[in-house]
């Protein structure tokens, strides 16, 4: 273990059917003030091993690939690390001269694959980009234009093209007409907003169920009842039951078996999660990003909420993406819903002890370290190792969690 602990993120990467396809993995050390990993004289291979020798990365990536940024001390003295396993990403203000081009030779023939970072195009860069695998370019640096000449500069090269802080679904569509097949940023967790579009109907249905499903003064019967009506929920919800996330000791046959076994609070969080899954309109990675906050918010409210509260937060953090599945306000859908004020309070104001929580929550898988309200989280007895811990948690239960129900 290290004297000092390392903050850990990771940033999914999308192919163009919005499936994950790797993971960049973000770094700061807790005694850091910037939130740029490896920068300036920090750039250590020592800081990288230190973070790797306390995860087991495969628990953070699974079976994806893993982007690093690379110094050029970096470049120069890789880590001992596994090739198949990581993707090298040279920064952009590298320089670039024949140095660096040898020992990016050399990593690319051992078997690493190779991407160039923040890619401004350079003819400067000509031999670099025959020795990459990616160029990855930020989209919010450029206007459509300058995106378009970079894709025609980048053409005569052999290279696999990035598009990196994607905000918007109409940017993720521009860069993939233009012939990017890899994708970074945010736009997944927003609503896509079409001019004109109404709610379809089958969402409203969706929509519909999960507003019964929340209603805070709904029995067991009930919420049963409103289960046993979609055969699908109810087979998954059995699967879910009887799968390794729960320690039964005997097969649970039916739905009402399954339900009193879960008991109410956690049947709807339950129901509500699998309904979200089973919309097919949407990528998977969005029903793991809200498994991912949802855990990460319980576990972070276990420092210091009351027993009864807890589920309020696992159930906001869950919530905190509905516009990105439904394609409408949080605030329409909040409205449509009998939420508890804990959560809606939670949701919409991100005000009081459950606000805290989903800000802090966000900002740290986003990986924006240097905006967490650390006087306010102190109060809640979370520091940055609790953070740390309970994200890693997460995304472990997210990922186990997510096998079962897409299985289910």
């Amino acid at each position: 273990m290290t004297d000092q602990h390392i903050l850990l993120a990771r940033q999914p990467i999308f192919d163009t059917d919005i499936k994950v396809s790797a993971y960049e993995l973000l770094f700061r050390s807790e005694s850091s003030n910037n939130s740029n990993v490896f920068d300036g004289d920090q750039a250590t291979s020592q800081v990288m091993l230190n973070a790797f020798n306390e995860l087991d990365i495969s628990e953070v990536v699974q079976q994806y690939p893993a982007y690093i940024n690379f110094t050029r001390n970096l470049i120069l003295s890789p880590p001992p690390f596994d090739r198949k396993r990581f993707v090298i990403e040279v920064l952009e203000d590298i320089e670039a001269d024949q140095e660096l081009f040898d020992n990016l030779q050399k990593l690319k023939d051992s078997g690493y694959t190779i991407a160039l970072d923040d890619f401004v195009y350079s003819p400067k860069w000509d031999p670099a980009l025959r020795i990459a695998d990616i160029v990855k370019i930020d989209v919010l640096a450029f206007d459509e234009a300058e995106i378009k000449r970079h894709v025609d500069l980048l053409k005569k090269f052999n290279v696999i093209l990035l598009a990196e802080k994607v905000e918007t679904h109409e940017m993720f569509h521009y860069c993939k007409e233009l012939g990017f097949t890899l994708f970074q940023g945010y736009f997944l967790s927003k609503p896509e907003q079409v001019k004109g579009r109404k709610v379809p109907a089958n969402k409203l249905v969706v929509l519909n169920l999960l507003a019964q499903l929340q209603d805070p003064n709904a029995e067991l019967s009930k919420i049963a009842g409103i289960i046993s009506k979609d055969p699908v929920l109810s087979v998954k919800l059995i699967k879910l039951v009887n799968s390794a996330a729960f320690s039964s000791r005997r097969e649970i046959t039916s739905l009402q078996h399954a339900v009193s076994m879960l008991g109410l609070r956690q049947v709807k969080s339950w129901a509500t999660l699998l309904s979200l899954s089973n919309m097919a309109d949407k990528p998977n990675a969005l029903s793991v990003l809200a498994m991912t906050r949802a855990k990460m918010c319980q576990l972070l409210a276990e420092s210091f909420a009351m027993a009864s509260e807890v589920d309020a937060y696992f159930t906001t953090g869950l919530l905190s993406n509905l516009d990105a599945f439904f394609d409408i306000s949080l605030e329409e859908i909040v409205a449509s819903m009998p939420l508890s004020p804990l959560v809606a309070q939670g949701l919409l104001k991100r005000e009081g002890p459950i606000g805290v929580i989903l800000n802090s929550v966000i900002i740290y898988e986003q990986a924006h370290w240097e905006k967490l309200d650390t006087e306010a989280l102190s109060k809640l007895n979370i520091g940055l190792k609790e953070l740390e811990l309970a994200y890693r948690e997460s995304i472990r239960w997210a990922s186990q969690l997510d096998s079962v129900v897409n299985n289910a």
